[in-house]
């Protein structure tokens, strides 16, 4: 009973206070001129009334089981943002790389073929195919971005001796080798292989 009393009575304090403060507001507005006061109300009228919530929370103890609803407590999952094919091409994107030694990988490996089938060097044959040669480049190139756009990375489709990373390093090293292939290709009289 004795804390009952103590919450009435801050309640009437409070009221009490309040009703103070707004009559101290109107005395104080009735020593003001009526130019003053119409420019307050012109000014209230003129700017939207912001209101606020307050909103006070306390522990509440649940004393069974049977009146508490089971609450979800796993989350949704958040979803990746759609890849663009500004991020994939970026400087940092996956594509480049990932298209880069795709293409140098089968560059490298027809290269080493057709020198030994035709005997001509990689410029001669590109100058011989060139419609094959971009026809496979556009090929591999679509083929490297349509997982990628669909949210499907290299890593999560690793299964035993194909990892993205092995891949990476095989293209890193086609692309050198494929370098090297026409640098001294282009400072010799025929073919390397």
């Amino acid at each position: 009973l004795c804390s009952k009393k103590k919450t009435r009575l801050r309640r009437q304090t409070s009221i009490l206070t309040a009703k103070d403060m707004a009559l101290s507001m109107k005395t104080n507005a009735a020593v003001r001129l009526p130019s003053a006061r119409a420019a307050i109300k012109a000014r209230a009228r003129q700017q939207p009334r912001l209101r606020t919530v307050v909103v006070r929370a306390s522990e509440e103890e649940v004393k069974s089981t049977e009146d508490a609803a089971p609450k979800s407590t796993i989350a949704s999952p958040v979803s990746e943002p759609t890849p663009t094919f500004g991020s994939l091409m970026s400087f940092s994107g996956p594509v480049p790389e990932l298209a880069n030694g795709r293409l140098a990988m089968l560059g490298f490996s027809s290269a080493i073929l057709l020198e030994k089938i035709t005997g001509e060097k990689v410029f001669r044959l590109v100058q011989d195919l060139p419609l094959t040669v971009a026809f496979l480049a556009v090929t591999f190139i679509v083929a490297t971005f349509i997982p990628l756009l669909k949210k499907e990375t290299p890593e999560k489709k690793a299964t035993g001796i194909f990892q993205a990373n092995a891949e990476m390093w095989n293209g890193r090293a086609a692309m050198l080798g494929f370098a090297l292939l026409l640098v001294i290709e282009a400072n010799s009289k025929g073919p390397f292989f």
